[in-house]
């Protein structure tokens, strides 16, 4: 009786792990992506979090983000990132991935599309 329930604790134990693993593999972000599906998904887009903060990466390069402070700069695309040349002098790489149909700063989920102002 003292074994069958271990057993039972050990196996609900076990599921709830599994269903956790699940859920987080779910929710991350794949592997990296080429400089040219980067290129794609980027280039003269506005990216909007859950969140509402906004990337912005003109066709001519130059970067804006505007969510808990505002900062510029210009981007450069390679494989798996995207670097940002802040016009304060300092540099930041972003990993860029793709899951599902869902685009990934980092580990955050992002929406892009064209704009007006993406385009400049």
């Amino acid at each position: 009786m003292r074994h069958a329930r271990f057993a039972q604790s050990a196996a609900v134990g076990i599921a709830t792990l599994a269903i956790a693993m699940t859920q987080a593999r779910a929710h991350s972000p794949g592997g990296p992506m080429a400089s040219e599906e980067i290129t794609g998904a980027l280039k003269g887009m506005v990216c909007t979090s859950h969140a509402g903060a906004r990337f912005a990466f003109t066709g001519d390069g130059h970067y804006a983000y505007d969510g808990l402070w505002k900062n510029g700069g210009h981007y450069s695309i390679s494989r798996g990132a995207v670097t940002v040349s802040f016009n304060s002098g300092l540099e930041r790489s972003y990993s860029i991935s793709r899951r599902g149909d869902v685009l990934y700063m980092e580990n955050t989920a992002v929406v892009c599309g064209p704009t007006a102002t993406a385009s400049r």
